[in-house]
């Protein structure tokens, strides 16, 4: 599993997280969000020398 496809699915999980009824439910979905994005764009993949 690469890094993009793991960033995605922390954002998605927050997208879900954030209708759910929870009182928690907006910083724990902000939090994932976070992550997730940093991981989506800025964490590069070991395997891959060249920039794409």
């Amino acid at each position: 599993m690469n890094n993009k496809i793991l960033g995605l699915i922390i954002i998605v999980f927050g997208g879900l997280i954030l209708f759910s009824k929870l009182e928690a439910a907006v910083w724990v979905s902000a939090i994932s969000i976070g992550i997730g994005s940093g991981i989506f764009i800025f964490w590069k993949d070991e395997g891959k020398d060249s920039e794409e």
